[in-house]
């Protein structure tokens, strides 16, 4: 296959490290791949696009490759998309929720192959009837690029990297006490109590509890209010997550280290916490990982995967909440670490057991063995090309 494989973020960003990384385990399984830097055609956060048009149809490719679905709702003057209209097939890759991705969600394209970190994220898509196909696939990783520690001699206990958004405000606060208002609390509710998120099932749920006439994918249009209301709750849930979680290993007194600048003014100084309070580059996460015995992922429940499989990879214990397709990845109790993200005090306990029985030491080998064999981008390759050939 001949793959265009477009950038759309700064080189530092996790996006445009992971396509340097499909470059390299394409072109190791014999096909043709062209890197097309998008993001330098980017002005006041808006991309002239004649510079892929072109690119495309100079190219003769059979696929296009973007992360978040970057391009993919580009349409010509009739309407149709550009995509569709050369014969190309678009693959959107979402590391996140779609619901935060609006061009992942454009009916316009019907050649379209997505891949989702999450089978929820799959179940939505299909709930609104969105054309094409997708499929649930983690991110992978590179092998750390220095000798991987001990896992004994590490500096670091337990190392948190999360960014500090703020502590998250009641979207419904200030409502007047109306169905809608009802039916926003009691997706929020059931988002809180579902340890993978599922805004499909937490949506239909509460309006058939409420007895109101409305689902998921009822209408084209009903579905993009829908999609318009639902995002804030998600983004609620996913702070109230984060701050809950990080905040119950503190107050536990592990030793830990919180990378992401903010969280020192929200904890505030303690003897068992270490502050990194500068942005660590992407490409230089690995080898911190690699200076801890306990690396924390959060969000997995919604599709955040990336974080526990780079810790694997550097030879760290990987401590995630749970999901579906990191459990198919990695073992229980022998590859990784799970926790429940809806019940924040279950994190102290699995943390406490790694660090006293010491078995986090046998976890994070079989971790690192499993990442290595099944986790490299070369793997992710190989299963992307039977994706697109099916």
């Amino acid at each position: 296959m001949r793959f265009l494989l477009v950038k759309t973020m700064p080189e530092a960003h996790c996006y445009s490290q992971f396509v340097n990384s499909l470059d390299r385990a394409l072109t190791g399984l014999g096909h043709e791949t062209v890197v097309s830097d998008q993001h330098v055609h980017v002005v006041d956060r808006a991309a002239d696009v004649s510079h892929l048009v072109a690119e495309l149809q100079r190219g003769h490719f059979d696929v296009v490759m973007s992360f978040s679905s970057f391009f993919g709702a580009v349409t010509l003057q009739s309407g149709v998309s550009l995509f569709d209209a050369l014969g190309v097939k678009f693959l959107g890759w979402q590391l996140d929720h779609p619901i935060y991705t609006p061009q992942a969600l454009d009916r316009r394209l019907q050649a379209r192959y997505s891949i989702y970190s999450n089978h929820n994220h799959v179940r939505f898509a299909q709930a609104i009837k969105l054309p094409g196909r997708g499929k649930a696939m983690l991110p992978a990783g590179e092998p750390l690029g220095e000798p991987v520690r001990e896992w004994r001699d590490r500096p670091r206990t337990l190392l948190v990297a999360a960014t500090w958004n703020g502590v998250p405000q009641a979207p419904w606060e200030g409502l007047p006490d109306t169905p809608a208002k009802k039916l926003l609390v009691g997706v929020i509710d059931r988002l809180l109590a579902d340890r993978e998120a599922s805004l499909v099932d937490a949506f239909n749920q509460t309006a058939a509890k409420l007895r109101l006439p409305a689902q998921l994918g009822a209408s084209p249009a009903f579905d993009d209010q829908m999609i318009a209301f639902l995002r804030d709750p998600l983004t609620y849930v996913r702070h109230v997550d984060r701050i809950g979680v990080v905040q119950a290993l503190a107050d536990a007194g592990f030793p830990m280290t919180v990378c992401g600048a903010g969280w020192r003014g929200f904890l505030g100084e303690r003897p068992n916490v270490e502050y990194i309070d500068e942005w660590v580059a992407f490409s230089d996460l690995p080898s911190l990982y690699g200076s801890a015995k306990l690396v924390l992922n959060l969000n997995a429940g919604n599709g955040g995967c990336e974080r526990a499989i780079q810790a694997a990879l550097a030879g760290a214990t990987a401590v995630s909440d749970h999901s579906e397709q990191l459990a198919g990845l990695f073992a229980l109790g022998e590859e990784a670490a799970f926790f429940n993200r809806a019940k924040p005090g279950h994190v102290v306990d699995v943390v406490g057991r790694l660090l006293e029985s010491g078995k986090g030491e046998a976890i994070a080998e079989g971790g690192h063995r499993k990442a290595m064999r099944a986790a490299l981008w070369t793997h992710r390759a190989q299963e992307l090309v039977a994706y697109l050939g099916g």
